[in-house]
């Protein structure tokens, strides 16, 4: 695909209309706006368009519809706040390009992977090209999609489909990236209190210790190496040979790792052992603890409260809610007298790469970037993949085609693209659809 002057012209022209849109989904700010806009966009693309109404802020669905197979596209419209304004070289909401960079908040994470997918299947729609697909675009992503279950559950018939390609891809160096799934997880919050107020630590033989009650129950639940919780591993899905062989590809360089994290040392200092453990461990990890008296100097106490919360990043097939009742299992079997709550919970994906659309994804990446793309079997992190594949049946799901970089600063002051990886996109999305509807 060649992307002639005028369609570059009016795509970067779309782009920068609905980058000047507020969007803040933290503030409710513009997004109504928003969404109607959208709506006219696919409208004027000759795409039919609806909003459809959800507990939270609206969805705009956008459907193609032919004979062939069907893929949804999610992405979101709304927008991480700009703040603070201060550290912007530019105004946010008035993308500005300076070199070969546009700058504005949202440009990367998602409004220009949004607009270059939108233009790419357009495009393919122009030269007859058998598309079908259901455009998702979700005004809630920034706030953690808190009604995206309840709206999928609700409208399985208007968003059915046979593969799903989510928001994501991004390029590391000159190599785009892909992901053939994500991680799941389980977010819990342990909490212990004995009172309304503190105790005089004089009285610890005779009073319970709601930090050392915490400690005992994270101890019943993983010894700092294993996770204890009864059959947490037992579902895993063994690798197969392919998705070694793409682990081992993977391109690792510990000393950046290290710079980029701000640390000294890794758990896993050999390149292999490194990717091997990133995409396919499941972890155990402690966000957060707090309990008792951290100030200056010395305060003699029994703390009257403590709370843990801790997130488990989960792998194909483990399920959150399983893993979730034997937790509060085995709690119960070490008399841990607190309180455990689930706040959140998302489930592992994993599409095999020789499936139709992973293989469509890879080799339209290789003729467009010229150059064989970053494969991940599975995101190391988490994003809502798992509420398409197991309340719509979907098998192949993927994360790819994106406009971001590692200079993209997403969710910071400075957020931008350089504008040739937004028509990289356009150009791997059609070539995508041109190979998968072959």
């Amino acid at each position: 695909m060649e992307i002639s002057n005028d369609l570059r012209d009016r795509s970067l022209s779309i782009l920068n209309e609905f980058l000047r849109l507020e969007s803040v989904s933290a503030g409710n700010s513009c997004i109504n706006e928003t969404a109607s806009y959208l709506k006219d966009l696919l409208n004027d693309l000759g795409i039919n368009s609806e909003i459809r109404r959800s507990t939270g802020n609206p969805v705009v669905i956008g459907r193609i519809d032919s004979r062939s197979r069907r893929i949804i596209i999610y992405n979101h419209y709304d927008v991480q706040p700009a703040d603070p304004l201060d550290e912007w070289k530019t105004d946010p909401f008035n993308p500005r390009m300076i070199g070969k960079r546009l700058y504005a908040r949202g440009v990367s994470d998602n409004k220009g992977t949004l607009i270059a997918r939108l233009i790419g299947i357009y495009q393919a729609l122009k030269d007859k090209i058998p598309v079908s697909t259901t455009f998702l675009y979700e005004g809630e992503e920034e706030i953690g999609s808190p009604n995206l279950e309840n709206f999928i559950k609700s409208n399985k018939n208007i968003i059915n489909g046979d593969s799903l390609i989510m928001e994501g891809g991004t390029l590391m160096g000159s190599r785009p990236v892909i992901s053939l799934g994500v991680k799941g997880l389980l977010y819990i919050e342990l909490s212990y209190e004995i009172g309304s107020s503190d105790v005089h630590s004089s009285m610890a033989p005779v009073v319970e210790n709601p930090a050392m009650e915490i400690i005992k129950a994270i101890s019943a639940l993983s010894d700092g190496t294993d996770i204890t919780i009864p059959g947490f591993y037992k579902d895993i899905r063994n690798l197969t040979e392919d998705e070694i062989n793409i682990i081992k590809e993977y391109p690792v360089d510990m000393e950046n790792i290290k710079r980029s994290l701000g640390v000294d040392n890794l758990k896993k200092e050999g390149s292999y052992e490194y990717a091997m453990s990133l995409f396919t461990e499941p972890t155990f990890n402690i966000d957060g603890f707090s309990s008792g008296y951290s100030g200056k100097g010395s305060k003699t106490i029994i703390p009257k409260r403590a709370v843990a919360k801790i997130d488990m990043r989960l792998v194909p097939d483990q399920d959150p809610n399983s893993i979730y009742r034997n937790i509060l299992y085995k709690l119960d079997s070490v008399h841990f007298k607190g309180t455990v709550k689930m706040l959140g919970a998302e489930y592992p994906v994993r599409t095999s790469p020789d499936g139709d659309l992973s293989r469509a994804m890879i080799e339209s990446a290789e003729t467009v970037y010229k150059i064989r793309p970053v494969i991940i079997i599975n995101s190391p992190g988490t994003q809502p993949m798992g509420l398409f594949t197991r309340y719509l049946k979907i098998k192949d799901a993927v994360s790819a085609i994106g406009v971001g970089d590692e200079h993209s600063r997403a969710h910071a002051p400075n957020e931008s693209i350089d504008i040739d990886n937004f028509f990289l996109a356009i150009k791997h999305t059609y070539e995508f659809i041109k190979m998968y509807y072959h």
